[in-house]
């Protein structure tokens, strides 16, 4: 089953399940055939994680983007295709490597964004950071909100890549930030260069107050973009009931050494948003982690569920009937 699949309150995986603590993931993730998962170190359940449950809705822009990669990374080799077309086994070797490439270098950004998180998490514990060219730009952008949002790391971060669970509807996932934050009014107008052209470009609600925020970093996609599932997963950390802060010892499944002093309620949120890491700067966008996002995250938690217990591979064609002689 997967990290991220759905599973019924105090469900844990299958025997045939094979699945270890990820080492690249949160605290507490572990990884399986079907993504990742949360080990509930009170009960050594098995929680889907939040973004595998989102993982099911349809990605429209995923092909589009893959095909251009893929043709990206075509013209640079062209020569190399040009000579594997005069030979059948090198051809269907260079298209594979063709086909994998769009993979290896989301991969690369994913484990780019993972580090961008870490020394995001650094600056927050006020801890050193171990240089890395390729994130510090993030880094820069990632200090440039906290100057421009007259925040204080000490008092006005309430904490950092945090594990949330809601054990009675069977998920967890962890928040980046819950930080405190100040608005002059109760709405904030867009970032001009922002403004929608499609639809009005009224302000956006910012109540003063705690506010949790997810950050999200790209190399392609600049400062403004919101994709669909945003509301859907601030929406379901939101309406977590648990937050853990578990010492390293208890960090992966249930241990003697976890005890409910490792936990807090879920305090309620002023607002929600995501803060898009660019390398040249930032954008601050609240979302709509309402009633209705929940539901519909609420929605896609049993076809996610589905998906990942049904296994088809044994699903062939039958032979026609065979009809005795009269």
């Amino acid at each position: 089953m997967s990290a991220d699949a759905p599973m019924r309150p105090g469900m844990t995986a299958p025997d045939e399940l094979v699945y270890d603590h990820d080492p690249d993931g949160p605290q507490h993730a572990v990884a399986t055939g079907n993504g990742r998962y949360y080990s509930d170190p009170a009960t050594g359940a098995l929680l889907i994680s939040v973004t595998n449950v989102l993982a099911t809705m349809a990605k429209h822009a995923l092909a589009p983007a893959a095909a251009k990669h893929t043709a990206e990374w075509f013209a640079e080799h062209l020569p190399t295709a040009l000579r594997a077309a005069a030979d059948p086994d090198e051809l269907a070797q260079f298209v594979k490597q063709a086909k994998a490439a769009y993979q290896a270098e989301w991969e690369r950004r994913m484990r780019l964004g993972s580090r961008v998180h870490r020394q995001a998490q650094a600056i927050n514990l006020q801890a050193p950071i171990a240089p890395d060219p390729e994130t510090e730009p993030f880094l820069g952008s990632y200090r440039q909100w906290l100057t421009d949002f007259s925040l204080d790391i000490a008092s006005d971060i309430v904490t950092a890549e945090c594990t949330m669970l809601n054990r009675d509807l069977g998920y967890g996932g962890t928040s980046d930030l819950w930080v405190n934050l100040r608005f002059p009014t109760a709405t904030s107008p867009l970032v001009p260069r922002f403004k929608p052209r499609a639809v009005p470009a009224d302000p956006l609600p910012t109540p003063s107050g705690l506010w949790l925020v997810d950050i999200k970093t790209s190399l392609k996609h600049p400062a403004s973009t919101v994709w669909e599932e945003y509301p859907l997963q601030l929406a379901a950390l939101r309406h977590a009931t648990v937050a853990l802060a578990c010492p390293p010892e208890c960090r992966y499944g249930a241990t003697d050494h976890h005890d409910g002093t490792h936990e807090f309620p879920v305090p309620q949120f002023a607002g929600a948003a995501v803060l898009n890491l660019r390398t040249t700067g930032y954008g601050f966008i609240p979302q709509p982690a309402d009633d209705a996002a929940f539901a519909a995250f609420r929605g896609l938690q049993p076809v996610t569920a589905y998906l990942h217990r049904t296994d088809l591979r044994g699903r062939k064609p039958i032979q026609p009937p065979i009809r005795k002689e009269s």
